[in-house]
């Protein structure tokens, strides 16, 4: 398949680059690569801390929705799986204590309008009294009467209206609909998806019980138990990198948020919180997860991208240009590895220097094909 390629690694054309664990490509198979060289660089790498958690619900960002009142469910309106906008019906409850409330508010209403009309009959009653008196035709006394009634029923009707207000806050705050006398609608304060539903048409409801769970998924937390000596290096703040199983490329990246005060005495762990950002709410709790904490970074080191290193006998080993179309296998000792905007990197301590051009993409393919060679030549 590639003519130019395999003739250069032949062993009867190339012994000699056999010898040395040379790849020897001709300028047209050169040309008819993909293979990416590369200069190798000095770049400062994070210092990361790694270690194992699990996600869980972002306690600040979720909801346990209760009833104001006792009744008992008549509809369901919402259930596990579904999102729902903050102001959202989810429940209707049946409550003869609305129905109480709701008389309770009528009554009020008629006290305020009596008041009102009491009110009116007062201020009407003085402005005569204040006219009598210029007339002379009644005694200061009785003017001063009237004027102390009016007092007494503004009195009243403040007080009337102070009622009024109590009894629609408190109908506001059951969740009462305006058509219905007896029922109470459950709203969603938030926005987000409905984790755990507790109760069915017909459960009987208390002010005391939890009825529905309702999350915000676009933040979670990851939870790790850290080992003693690596928290004390922990910052809240410090950014962390985190990874799943169920989707091993991707990461997802968050923040330290909260480092326990109290080290656990039989795994003498210190509990650490992350909150971490969830893209397309891929996350879900109770997953395992690997946290990456960045704790700092180190000076400039000789670093190359990942997909340059190969393995042969189990050595790491790097295919270093040492002349145009020509690739010599030099084995490599690796240090740190991390995960840099521009992709998978790690530390090369020792076997190249920098400005050495290497391959990067495409050193599969050199491998392969120095393996090809080395069969050829086998009697």
């Amino acid at each position: 398949e590639r003519e130019a390629a395999s003739t250069a690694t032949d062993p009867r054309a190339n012994a000699g680059d056999l010898a040395t664990n040379i790849v020897a490509l001709t300028p047209d198979a050169l040309a008819r690569s993909d293979l990416q060289i590369i200069a190798v660089a000095r770049r400062p790498l994070p210092q990361e801390l790694r270690v194992t958690g699990r996600v869980q619900i972002n306690e600040d960002r979720a909801v346990r929705i209760g009833s104001p009142v006792e009744g008992r469910v008549t509809r369901v309106l919402a259930t596990v799986g579904d999102r729902v906008k903050a102001g959202q019906p989810v429940l209707v409850l049946h409550s003869h204590e609305l129905a109480a409330a709701r008389s309770d508010y009528e009554k009020a209403r008629a006290a305020v309008a009596r008041a009102e009309k009491a009110l009116a009959y007062a201020q009407a009653e003085l402005e005569r009294a204040n006219r009598l008196l210029e007339a002379k035709a009644i005694s200061r006394r009785e003017q001063l009467r009237a004027a102390a009634d009016l007092v007494a029923a503004q009195a009243e009707f403040e007080q009337a209206r102070a009622e009024l207000h109590r009894a629609e806050e408190f109908l506001h705050h059951l969740g009462a609909w305006p058509e219905v006398s007896d029922e109470v609608l459950i709203r969603a304060p938030i926005e987000g998806v409905v984790l755990e539903r507790r109760v069915t048409v017909g459960t009987v409801v208390t002010p005391s019980m939890d009825l529905l769970t309702i999350a915000d998924l676009s933040t979670l937390w990851v939870i790790a138990e850290v080992p003693e000596p690596q928290a004390a290096r922990i910052r809240p703040g410090q950014p962390v990198s985190i990874s799943v199983a169920a989707f091993a490329e991707e990461r997802f990246p968050g923040r330290v948020a909260h480092i326990g005060e109290v080290l656990d005495p039989q795994t003498r762990t210190v509990r650490v919180r992350c909150v971490v950002q969830n893209r397309r709410e891929r996350l879900r709790p109770e997953m395992y997860a690997t946290i990456a904490i960045t704790l700092g970074t180190t000076a400039p080191q000789v670093v190359i991208p990942r997909e340059a290193v190969q393995e042969i006998g189990g050595e790491p080993i790097v295919f270093v240009e040492v002349a145009p179309g020509r690739f010599q296998k030099r084995r490599v000792q690796l240090g740190l590895s991390a995960t840099l905007p521009d992709g998978e990197f790690v530390e090369v301590i020792s076997g190249l220097r920098e400005g050495e051009r290497i391959v990067a993409r495409g050193s599969f393919w050199l491998k392969s094909e120095l393996l090809k060679a080395v069969i050829q030549e086998e009697p």
